[in-house]
């Protein structure tokens, strides 16, 4: 009987070993040693509240989402904002080629926001009534140490020593995705703000689009609010004279040589593209030469479409 025994556990040895070997070779591995976090997608979207889940992930049915130029009619009152500091990467590619705007209430200028929380300032662009995209970083600080931002403000338009010509509004709730607020990995730095009014309605908001094929050569504009100059709205679209472009695009970023300092992160990477007007492919995050942002990719896409139906 013994003799027998170690014969049979020799069999389902081997057997095992095959199995294993198998699916080394198919590239596979056994379910149970499979990793939990591996299942989780870097795309999954999180919130600094509860919040309904979205439904299952299916297709994008569209690549794009229009722009919305809105009323455009200022408040009477101008809400004051506190500069609460810019920190990041400045990335001026000789020569300095940013122009200011002035004033801020023009298309679709109204609908780059200034962001502020509790230690640091932001860039924001509309992209419905009641959604502003930002960095992942403007409101969380990044993996699982990290912490949700703090007394958030939105000031669509701000323009300098003239204040918010559309007012301000707080935030609802807060929104990321486990790329960056699990695993702080820049390639999924990118947010949203949910706001607890709907000053879309008046000053618009950015149409947004994804494509598989690569963006390289798209013409590229990045609008905000840099932090060495005083709460004032600069854009910058071109390089060393010429029109600036996608100077390289990967899965899940954007490469392009625009003007940026602190303080721009977050604000929209855009052009005017047909049949979505002003159009954005990336949310900036990043300075360097060249500077970068999160590629809207579907996942992307889904998100933001998801973040815009919560109530």
């Amino acid at each position: 009987m013994m003799q027998l025994s170690v014969r049979r556990r020799g069999r389902l040895f081997a057997l095992a070993t095959v199995t294993a070997a198998a699916l080394l070779a198919t590239g596979g591995v056994p379910a149970s040693a499979e990793p939990t976090a591996s299942r989780v997608s870097p795309e999954t979207p999180t919130a600094s509240v509860s919040v309904p889940a979205p439904g299952p992930a299916a297709a994008a049915k569209a690549t794009s989402s229009p722009s919305f130029a809105g009323t455009g009619t200022p408040t009477r009152s101008r809400d004051r904002a506190v500069d609460q500091g810019a920190p990041g990467t400045n990335s001026i590619i000789a020569p300095d080629e940013r122009y200011r705007i002035n004033p801020t209430t023009g298309f679709p200028y109204r609908a780059v926001a200034l962001v502020t929380f509790s230690g640091g300032r932001c860039t924001g662009w509309f992209y419905g009534p009641d959604v502003v995209g930002t960095a992942g970083h403007c409101v969380h600080s990044g993996g699982t140490g990290g912490a949700w931002s703090t007394n958030v403000v939105v000031y669509p338009g701000y323009n300098g020593s003239s204040g918010a010509p559309y007012g301000s509004c707080t935030a609802k709730s807060l929104h990321s995705v486990t790329g960056w607020t699990t695993n702080a990995n820049h390639e999924f730095d990118y947010g949203t703000i949910k706001l607890n009014c709907r000053m879309g309605d008046t000053v618009g908001w950015f149409g947004y689009f994804w494509q598989s094929a690569s963006l390289n050569g798209l013409p590229t504009r990045a609008c905000g609010y840099p932090g060495d100059k005083p709460l004032e709205q600069w854009c910058g679209d071109n390089d060393n004279g010429v029109q600036a472009t996608v100077v390289n695009s990967t899965t899940e970023k954007v490469y392009y040589r625009n003007d940026t300092v602190g303080g721009n992160s977050g604000g929209p990477v855009h052009y005017n593209r047909s049949g979505c007007g002003d159009c954005s492919m990336a949310f900036h995050g990043y300075g360097g030469n060249p500077n970068s942002g999160k590629r809207i990719t579907q996942a992307t896409y889904n998100n933001m479409q998801y973040w815009t139906s919560l109530p």
